[in-house]
């Protein structure tokens, strides 16, 4: 069992420094101007408190207890702001810090400054204050590290405003959340995410209040509790949820980059020219399908039809509600149902579908199709299969 939860730890600890990475490389949209930056850096926090973790508890790392106890203390400030961030962007659609925001950041300022002294001490300092930790856990929380405050006292406060950001966040999620968006994130995640704080804070507390009082244990393996397992097995479970659910890093977060995108021009164009565009387009869909070349853009669009790109954006917006991004994208998942009605999926894999209709990869044919017909396409081929028309 000892291995099995030493593999399941490394595991969490990689995988929080992992979706840091795909946060970077693999999200849509500005990355800072979205709430997805708050997620960032709260995983990052959370890999460093992880990481500690696994190296206090697991498999003990003397330099690396050194390097992060003390040193990194304060930034657990931040990780349940940063979550209340997070989660008041996704439900207001404004994720732009305010003046008054700063104030969040005062705990943190203010552990960072008291431990100014302690980080500014020798490596062999450091080590010596890691052996007694090894020693004894309670060291943990009593150690003298801050100037003026100890380190208990920074560890109540923390568990006292992290239940209260849980408590305040929750209830901003009941009283905003969308009561008909069938938003994966919003719907599922958000609320797994803050059950995942919830679970943290008593971790926290079992672990350094309650269990300490009752059994005083030298520092060593703990991970045959049930609590270990739990909240390991939570946290997996909600890091994992951003594979098997892609629209955590490629669906839009903010819902008036769009609407600002499909804001109708100030001029007009006659319903005559509207007819023609129409005329034409629906013509040269149908002879070329050129929206299945990935490369396929509005300005060969333009070109190949001899009509302004202001026009098509004007026909587009005005008739459709949409802008051509969007639109190819909707003759593209209209191909691959074609596809799949005529039992392709049954000669070649979805996935092979999706790129001969002009996506680039499964995760962004998987994701559009399932945003705009409603169902997975492995989902839509299997209605078909079972249910043909």
């Amino acid at each position: 069992m000892q291995e099995i939860y030493k593999f399941g730890h490394s595991l969490a600890v990689f995988m929080s420094f992992f979706i840091i990475l795909l946060l970077l490389l693999k999200s849509s949209g500005p990355f800072f101007k979205s709430p997805k930056r708050f997620l960032f850096f709260y995983f990052l926090i959370f890999g460093l408190f992880t990481l500690l973790h696994y190296c206090l508890f697991v498999d003990f790392h003397l330099e690396i207890v050194a390097v992060l106890f003390g040193n990194f203390d304060a930034f657990f400030y931040l990780l349940y702001p940063l979550a209340y961030f997070y989660v008041r962007g996704m439900l207001k659609e404004n994720s732009t810090l305010k003046v008054k925001d700063l104030f969040h950041f005062i705990p943190f300022l203010i552990q960072l400054l008291d431990m100014l002294p302690y980080s500014l001490t020798s490596f062999a300092h450091k080590i010596m204050i890691a052996e007694l930790v090894k020693l004894d856990i309670h060291e943990l929380v009593k150690q003298q590290l801050g100037f003026f405050f100890s380190a208990r006292f920074h560890f109540y406060l923390k568990l006292i405003l992290s239940s209260g950001y849980i408590f305040y966040s929750s209830q901003m999620y009941l009283r905003f959340r969308p009561k008909n968006e069938s938003s994966f994130i919003l719907q599922y995640w958000i609320p797994g995410f803050l059950f995942l704080q919830v679970f943290l804070v008593i971790f926290l507390t079992y672990f350094f209040l309650i269990l300490p009082s009752g059994n005083h244990f030298k520092l060593n393996y703990q991970g045959n509790t049930s609590w270990n397992y739990v909240g390991l097995g939570s946290y997996l479970v909600l890091s994992l949820s951003v594979f098997y659910f892609p629209e955590f890093l490629y669906a839009p977060y903010i819902n008036a980059e769009r609407e600002a995108k499909l804001k109708i021009p100030n001029y007009e164009l006659s319903p005559d020219k509207i007819i023609e565009i129409e005329t034409k387009l629906d013509l040269y869909l149908e002879e070329f399908k050129p929206f299945l070349k990935a490369s396929f853009s509005l300005a060969q669009l333009s070109a190949a039809l001899d009509i302004p790109v202001h026009h098509f954006n004007f026909y587009f917006r005005k008739t459709h509600q949409t802008n051509f991004l969007e639109q190819r994208m909707r003759w593209r998942i209209q191909h691959a149902q074609e596809l799949i009605d005529a039992g392709k999926d049954k000669i070649i894999t979805l996935e092979a579908i999706g790129l001969e209709s002009g996506f680039q990869s499964r995760t962004t044919f998987f994701v559009n199709f399932k945003e705009l017909v409603g169902e997975s396409p492995s989902a839509y081929a299997e209605r078909k299969n079972k249910f043909p028309t």
